[in-house]
């Protein structure tokens, strides 16, 4: 958790990034809505039956199974859709909660594993136009995953399948390399609870990034400046006890202080995707209750660590 360690010296603020909006489910049409939060109803998980999967909880929601903690990406698609050339499609699964994208948007929400089914009835989503063939490819998606299709888990290849559509899906790469190439700027919030998923972009007018170098992470809250250790694994991301300056903070920039505190702590999981010309990387708290939607920018925190250092500096600036 964050510490009340303090660090000296401030980073510039740099202009807003791209705004994300959330809505409750993926549209077919490429034109983008407007608002700043949507929330979708939970799912009612279906009664469990005699065959259910023993991975279910005795309610018919599962917290936790097979698939919690890993990520995956499509590596082929057969049936009714053919996956859009040079476009990716992913899952990661945390405590009962599935992030997903197919290629533009991302989606979040909870999943049940019962009777060797998947289910993801309702996903909050980002809301970006995309060209015509990625947004019919999330559309289907979506559509996809609520279908209920079944699972197998051979080693580390998972099948899912649903009518005529098969999906098959493989480790997602790790993503460290990447996630230390460049900065990454804060876009949107995630929250996931029973009654609803809500997917919130971050006021544009807020400058909030990370950055990671070796086993270190700095940060930036759009208040505040941080760092600390961090472990970097192939899909989890695990925080030690992380410093940061002291200014009180205000709405809008204290609360996005405070969700980003609860989120960075302790093991956390995260994806790499790329789609619609961006790399978009996603932290999902422990608990998979909450997560960060972060986009590349290589103009965020360029200064966060010194030359030859891999420790947060607390007198560099960036912009």
């Amino acid at each position: 958790m964050v510490t009340g360690a303090r660090m000296r010296g401030a980073y510039g603020m740099l202009g807003a990034g791209v705004l994300l909006v959330g809505l409750t489910a993926c549209g077919s049409s490429g034109t983008a809505g407007s608002g700043g939060t949507s929330a979708a109803s939970a799912s009612t998980s279906p009664a469990a039956s005699a065959s259910a999967s023993p991975s279910a909880s005795e309610s018919g929601r599962t917290t936790r199974s097979e698939l919690d903690g890993q990520s995956y990406v499509v590596t082929d698609v057969t049936g009714s859709h053919s996956q859009v050339p040079d476009s990716t499609i992913t899952l990661t699964f945390e405590g009962g909660s599935l992030a997903a994208s197919a290629g533009c948007n991302r989606m979040a929400g909870r999943y049940t594993l019962i009777g060797g089914k998947l289910t993801a009835p309702q996903m909050a989503s980002t809301m970006m136009a995309c060209d015509d063939a990625l947004m019919t490819q999330e559309t289907w998606f979506a559509q996809f995953l609520a279908s209920g299709p079944t699972y197998t888990l051979a080693g580390d290849t998972l099948t899912l399948t649903s009518g005529t559509d098969t999906v098959v899906l493989g480790p997602a790469p790790s993503g460290a390399e990447t996630m230390q190439s460049t900065g990454w700027k804060v876009s949107d919030t995630i929250t996931i609870t029973n009654q609803a998923n809500t997917t919130a972009a971050v006021d544009p007018s807020l400058n909030a990034w990370m950055r990671f170098k070796g086993a270190e992470v700095a940060f930036n809250n759009s208040c505040n400046l941080g760092g600390g250790p961090v472990q970097i694994g192939d899909d989890t991301l695990t925080f030690g006890a992380l410093r940061t300056t002291l200014i009180a903070c205000e709405a809008p920039s204290g609360t996005l202080e405070g969700f980003m505190s609860q989120v960075l702590q302790g093991q956390t999981t995260y994806s790499i995707s790329t789609g619609h010309g961006m790399t978009y990387m996603q932290i999902m708290s422990a608990d998979g209750t909450k997560g960060l939607g972060l986009l590349a920018d290589d103009t965020v925190g360029p200064d966060a660590f010194p030359s030859g250092s891999g420790s947060a500096t607390a007198t560099s600036t960036s912009g």
